[in-house]
């Protein structure tokens, strides 16, 4: 199976509940995504080139597959409109967390807020490419999850720092088990005897934005995300919202 991602490990602290003491875990984040960026852009890979994208074949960030079948279309097409409308979503979430939490001068959390969104900011730059390139349908429902989204960040947010941090553990539970679920529909287009080289970087890409949404959710857990009040009714309540937005999505 071809692979194009060149991988760098981070440790992100991952909680337990149970105990105030947290245990490290490596998160090694692909940097396939950095073949959609100028070289200019791209954070050096280990060869020092300062290109980390060298290794990918011009045709597998410029094109998409003519062979697939009717449903692997749809497949493709599926995947990137949801995790592109997923990415609005998380923008416009952290945009709503980091309005509350300078509306009431929580400055530390409001960093926090920032640099998640940022790498939120990342994702929806690279989907955005991946629906023009394979010429996906946008979701239609935009204006739908920017305001609902919205919503919720600055809804949590005001309610206090632990709710916004529920809120991000709640979401990024289901998005990183919604990025496994996708990694496995396209084992079967990696394990085809020639698959386009856009599959293989595609797969790469969906790894490393899954090992990022998991650091979010370290980072919300160990930010007190568990003790917001009614934490188990919030968290059930919101995961539930972005399964049934997936379901839509996956649609419309």
């Amino acid at each position: 199976m071809a692979s194009f991602s060149l991988t760098r490990p981070i440790h992100a602290a991952c909680t337990k509940a149970s105990s105030s003491s947290s245990t490290r875990r490596v998160i090694y984040r692909g940097l396939a995504s950095h073949a959609y960026l100028p070289s200019s852009n791209a954070q050096a890979g280990p060869s020092n080139s300062g290109r980390p994208s060298s290794d990918v074949p011009i045709e597998a960030t410029t094109t998409s597959p003519t062979n697939l079948t009717d449903d692997q279309k749809r497949l493709i097409d599926s995947i990137i409109r949801v995790d592109q409308a997923g990415e609005l979503g998380a923008n416009w979430i952290y945009r709503g967390q980091k309005w509350a939490m300078d509306l009431k001068g929580d400055k530390e959390t409001s960093k926090q807020v920032e640099e998640m969104w940022d790498n939120e900011r990342h994702h929806l730059t690279i989907l955005s490419h991946l629906q023009t390139q394979h010429r996906a349908r946008p979701t239609m429902l935009y204006p739908l999850w920017q305001a609902m989204a919205f919503g919720l960040g600055a809804g949590t947010g005001l309610m206090s720092k632990e709710a916004a941090m529920a809120c991000t553990e709640a979401v990024e539970t289901v998005i990183g088990e919604h990025y496994d679920d996708q990694l496995k529909a396209l084992q079967p287009l990696l394990q085809s005897e020639s698959p386009h080289p856009s599959i293989p970087l595609m797969a790469d890409i969906l790894k490393e934005f899954r090992d990022d949404e998991l650091e979010h959710l370290d980072t919300a857990v160990e930010e007190g995300a568990q003790k917001a009040p009614g934490h188990s009714l919030l968290s059930a309540i919101i995961g539930a919202g972005c399964k049934v937005a997936i379901k839509v999505c996956e649609k419309v």
